[in-house]
């Protein structure tokens, strides 16, 4: 438990960081939103980005994917040893591993590798996702936007789009 509990004052540092300074001044410049600064903060630390991005919601969700990638990479990898160990012991004493245990043995083997590759396309993924919310952050989505099907009598299918 005791682990959650820093990860969580980690987090409410991380997103109290964010909020400090944030007093609006009316002389001072507008402070321009750099990607560069974002991608930089998520190389550094991953969830970093999504925060100077705003999109703290995000950040548990970069933490929880990175945690599961490594749970699995960690626990494929000590199964995987365990077997390994026992394999030493049966060729130590004159003996052979079954068949059986040879491909589950294989199976960690794989499922490690899978994990590994899952770990660092999350990492790639949120760096790439607080780069692109960057230079998406402030992008005006208005409400005069919209999509509608609208089938008319002898018609299939019609869509129609505006932009107001």
């Amino acid at each position: 438990m005791g682990v959650f509990k820093h990860l969580f004052c980690f987090l409410m540092c991380i997103t109290c960081f964010f909020h400090v300074g944030k007093a609006e001044d009316t002389l001072s410049p507008p402070v321009v939103h750099s990607p560069k600064k974002a991608t930089i903060y998520s190389l550094v630390l991953p969830g970093l980005g999504q925060g100077y991005n705003q999109k703290y919601w995000k950040i548990p969700v970069v933490y929880a994917s990175l945690g599961a990638a490594g749970y699995s990479l960690y626990r494929y990898r000590f199964l995987m040893n365990e077997k390994n160990t026992i394999f030493k012991q049966f060729y130590a004493n004159g003996g052979e591993p079954t068949a059986q245990d040879i491909e589950k043995r294989d199976d960690y083997r794989v499922n490690r590798d899978f994990s590994g590759i899952a770990f660092v396309l999350v990492y790639v993924l949120q760096i790439v996702d607080a780069t692109v919310d960057a230079h998406f952050y402030k992008f005006d989505i208005n409400q005069n936007l919209g999509v509608g099907l609208s089938p008319q009598p002898g018609e299939l299918f019609k869509l129609t789009y505006s932009f107001k």
